[in-house]
């Protein structure tokens, strides 16, 4: 099946019933990636730029949080601030 058959579909679908689509494929993708869910590490970059270790479920709460915010604003994360935080990647002191 091509995504283009089955796009029109999705479209249709709720918001929350396209978020577990969502979801649904990146499991899928991890199952062919052979990722194993211990090998996953979730969590989150702080205001100063240090990953802090969150549960899965605290992850995809904010992972929807985040979604369902850029859907009703239609803004996300300032370009400045992800500028900041990937040019400090790889940067360990």
């Amino acid at each position: 099946m091509k995504l283009t058959e089955i796009l029109p579909s999705l479209q249709k679908l709720s918001h929350q019933e396209k978020i577990k689509a969502i979801q649904f494929l990146a499991t899928e993708l991890a199952k062919e990636e052979n990722l194993t869910a211990a090998s996953l590490e979730y969590g989150e970059i702080n205001t100063e730029l240090n990953f802090q270790s969150l549960t899965e479920t605290e992850m995809i709460e904010q992972s929807k949080s985040a979604l369902e915010s850029y859907l009703r604003t239609g803004s996300g994360v300032k370009h400045e601030q992800v500028r900041k935080w990937a040019n400090n990647l790889g940067v360990q002191k």
